[in-house]
């Protein structure tokens, strides 16, 4: 097998120009600093890729060296935005977990999982697994914080374990995420009701959210991304998402988009009950940048349309749902 050759800035940036993108010699300051595998990342949905006899040939197709450089940087600023709208959600759902623990099991009930789990659902082994390696991480977490309130007597077991209110607070997204996944249907749904969703579509929107979180928080392509588990989606949904079609004549089946678009709207829907004044400023802007007044950019990221991309949030943000008694 050939190795990869060295290039230098010029020669990178002429490999561009070459399969067919559209680029300046100004360019060659943004090929220094970011690099040329990030940048034909982030280029590649936009490309043309073709197989002949092995060979792998990539064709650009006129797009503009800049284009990519807004995707690269859009992406980074979303990833910021939506990590800031994620930690609102996180710290609503611990609070509401640590809220419904503590009230039915008081300050220390929480560590026996069986007590608040789905026992129909989940074997006693299952159960006591996920209890063992919970709070084995948190005795971790307690022993490395420096809060004040770890000091004061009241709020520690004989085994050094913090309150409900203390302890849920300190636990890893995932963590939270596997105590939501476990528990009792009707604890779950104390804490589902809130958000105005069933107690499935809550636990497979934060497993969602989980892998979103780790995406943004490591610095990996979020624009691009395509769930490989697709979470629970509304029927209203599909007003604004773009459908996938599989299949021959009258076997054809249409499939929601597995992209961003479907992240975006989870999120929208779960920081409405927190904060209904939430500001989508940010977020938007960034979906519009990088739709550039282009349906197929819009396709890209999972929007059946420019107008769906352009308003997403607000369109979202207005959507009722009556809430269940």
């Amino acid at each position: 097998m050939e190795a990869p050759v060295a290039l230098s800035w010029e020669e990178q940036l002429a490999l561009f120009k070459n399969r067919g993108m559209t680029v300046t010699d100004n360019d060659i300051d943004k090929i220094k600093n970011i690099s040329y595998y990030r940048l034909k990342e982030f280029a590649r949905p936009l490309s043309t890729i073709s197989k002949n006899n092995d060979k792998i040939s990539i064709s650009y197709n006129g797009v503009e060296f800049k284009e990519v450089i807004t995707r690269y940087y859009q992406d980074k600023n979303l990833r910021i935005y939506l990590l800031h709208a994620i930690e609102k959600i996180e710290v609503s759902i611990k609070t509401r977990i640590s809220y419904v623990l503590g009230k039915n099991y008081g300050a220390f009930g929480y560590l026996n999982f069986s007590s608040w789990s789905n026992r129909r659902k989940y074997t006693k082994f299952q159960i006591e697994k996920e209890q063992f390696s919970i709070k084995k991480r948190l005795l971790k977490i307690v022993k490395r914080n420096q809060s004040s309130e770890m000091h004061i007597e009241k709020n520690l077991d004989t085994d050094g374990f913090p309150s409900v209110w203390l302890g849920i607070d300190l636990l890893m997204f995932g963590d939270i995420v596997t105590i939501l996944e476990i528990m009792s249907e009707s604890n779950l749904k104390s804490i589902s009701s809130y958000y105005n969703c069933t107690n499935e579509e809550l636990v497979s929107w934060m497993k969602c959210l989980n892998f979103i979180r780790n995406i943004c928080a490591h610095n990996s392509n979020l624009v691009d991304i395509k769930l490989t588990t697709k979470p629970k989606i509304r029927k209203y949904w599909s007003k604004y998402l773009y459908f996938i079609e599989s299949g021959r004549d009258e076997k054809i089946v249409k499939k929601p988009t597995n992209r961003l678009s479907v992240v975006i709207i989870i999120i929208v829907e779960l920081v409405k009950q927190i904060n209904p004044k939430y500001k989508w400023k940010d977020i938007q802007s960034s979906i519009r940048n990088l739709c550039k007044e282009n349906d197929e950019r819009a396709y890209l990221l999972g929007f059946n349309s420019l107008e769906s991309a352009k308003n997403i949030t607000l369109l979202i943000k207005n959507e009722t749902r009556p809430k269940k008694a």
